[in-house]
This record gives C-alpha cells, structure tokens and sequence, in this order.
C-alpha cells in the first residue's frame, strides 16, 4: 500500500469505530440506518453538481455494480442492527468487522489476483480474524465453537458477508470509474459513487423494510426522533467510507484496504468498554493486542 491509502485508511477506521459507538447508542434498526444512508445522500449532494458531465458517461456495467453494491450495504445495515440490537458493540463489531477480511482475500485468490498480496500480509489478515474470534470470550476457557452460536454472531456475520460484497465490487467500479476520461479530481469521483451507491442502498433497505412488518411500525412510530441522530450519523458514514472509495485508488489490492481497515476493531471494543461500559476481559485485551499485531503486518506487508 503507498503511504497516500494507508493515512487514508487509518483516517477512515477512526471515524467508523466512533459512528458505530453512536450508532449504538441510538439503539439502530434497518429504518435508522436508511434515514442515515439518506443523510449522506443531503450531505454531499452538491457532488452532482461538479461531476454532471461525469454522471452521464457511466456504463450500464457500473451502474449495476452499483446497484448491487447498494444491496450488499444494505445486508450489512441490517445485519449490524440485529447484532447491535441483541449483544454488545465490543463483540459485535469485531466479528462484522473481521470476517469479511477472509471472505475479500478469499475472492481475491478466486479471481487470480491472489499474488498481490504478500505472505507477510497473508499472516497478518490471519492474526487480525484469529484476535476477533478471542475478543468475544470471558475467559480463555470460553474460547469454543459454542460460544459462538448466538443470534447476535450471526447477525455479525450477515454484516460481514454484506462488507466483503461491496468492498470487492467498489474496487472494480470505482476503477471503472477512475477510467472514465474526465476533469473531475479522484475526491470528486469518489463522493459521486459514494452518493449514487448510498441511494441505491436506501433503496434496497426499503425493500427490505416492506419484507419486516416489526421494524416498519418501530419506525413509523420513531422516525422523527431518529431524524437528526440518522442524519449526523450520515454524515460521519459519509465521510468515513468516502476516503475508502478514494483509497482503493492508491491500492494495488483492495485486501490491503481491508486488511487496514481492521484498525477500527480495537478501537471500536476500547471504546465499548471505556465509553459504553461494556464489560472488558482479559481474552478482549489479548484479542485486541494480536489483532494490533496483524494491523501492523499488514500495513508492512
């Protein structure tokens, strides 16, 4: 990775642990995460006005990678809010976090892109989903497949198998989109496609609301409340996964930007424990340092 995508990233994977802890402490459901998704799109609307002569040379191609990409956020919203809502953030995010590490670098060997990635690299994404898997335990004695088996881990890991999806698909459309011969700047193109994404994705959220009658009244009921929590919440998600799309086009391999990413993890359970009160454990600490260890590999890698 140049040095350009790993400030980037680092920059990114501060802001999502603190959107995801106040996300968290707004209690988040599918109609929350769809008023923030529509929050980005207000925010940084005025992206449609500078890349107009942009917008009209996308391909049909890129436009169903959006489209699907839309869909793959909206498993990951919805996922989220059904970990969030049935265990803690400090367990939680780690797995929804981390998992999708394996399923992209997975992807990417599938796709004979797998010499890219170094076996430094390799070792490092490793150790970064071997620490997510410790942080859940109390004790090292927790440390079994049982554990795992709860509503929660799997709602975390629907979160993370919608990450892996978006993630491999915006790095071939925002290349798509690199390509596409304009005078718009790099920031420019990313927050067009991080826009035109988001609406896709408060689409499918929708649809998914008309397919879950419980959170449809839960939020026909609180929406109004939600409205300015959402919206400021959109505007950090905004910003978060913007710097993202720009930094997959400093990356040779999106993995290393997944990989890095990760650096939100210890950050996210830190702040579960220090600013959320969540319980904190000894397997969490040691967890949190081996994934440390793998963040640093891979950023070397």
């Amino acid at each position: 990775m140049t040095i350009t995508a790993t400030v980037l990233v680092i920059i990114s994977a501060i802001m999502h642990a603190s959107w995801n802890i106040f996300s968290k402490r707004h209690s988040p459901t599918i109609g929350f995460f769809q008023l923030a998704t529509l929050g980005t799109v207000f925010w940084f609307s005025p992206v449609f006005f500078i890349t107009t002569d942009l917008i009209v040379d996308i391909s049909p191609a890129l436009w169903g990678m959006l489209l699907a990409a839309g869909l793959f956020q909206a498993i990951y919203y919805a996922g989220l809010a059904g970990a969030y809502a049935r265990g803690a953030l400090s367990i939680a995010y780690p797995l929804a976090r981390s998992f999708p590490l394996l399923f992209v670098t997975a992807l990417t060997f599938a796709v004979g892109r797998g010499s890219d990635l170094s076996s430094l690299a390799i070792l490092g994404m490793l150790l970064i989903v071997a620490g997510a898997c410790i942080l859940p335990m109390n004790t090292m004695r927790d440390l079994k497949l049982a554990n795992y088996i709860n509503v929660s881990c799997a709602f975390a890991m629907v979160a993370a198998i919608g990450t892996a999806g978006y993630s491999f698909i915006d790095d071939i459309g925002m290349n798509l989109l690199k390509l596409i011969p304009n005078e718009a700047t790099g920031w420019m193109r990313a927050l067009l496609y991080l826009v035109l994404e988001c609406i896709f994705t408060a689409f499918w959220l929708q649809v998914m609301m008309l397919f879950t009658q419980q959170s449809t009244a839960h939020f026909q009921k609180t929406w109004r409340s939600l409205l300015k929590p959402a919206f400021l919440a959109g505007l950090t998600i905004g910003a978060t996964y913007g710097i993202i799309l720009l930094a997959m086009t400093h990356a040779k391999n999106v993995s290393y930007i997944v990989g890095l990413r990760q650096l939100s993890i210890p950050l996210g359970t830190l702040m579960g424990v220090l600013i959320l009160k969540e319980k904190g454990s000894l397997p969490r600490f040691i967890g949190v340092a081996i994934l440390f260890i793998g963040l640093v590999l891979v950023a070397v890698g």
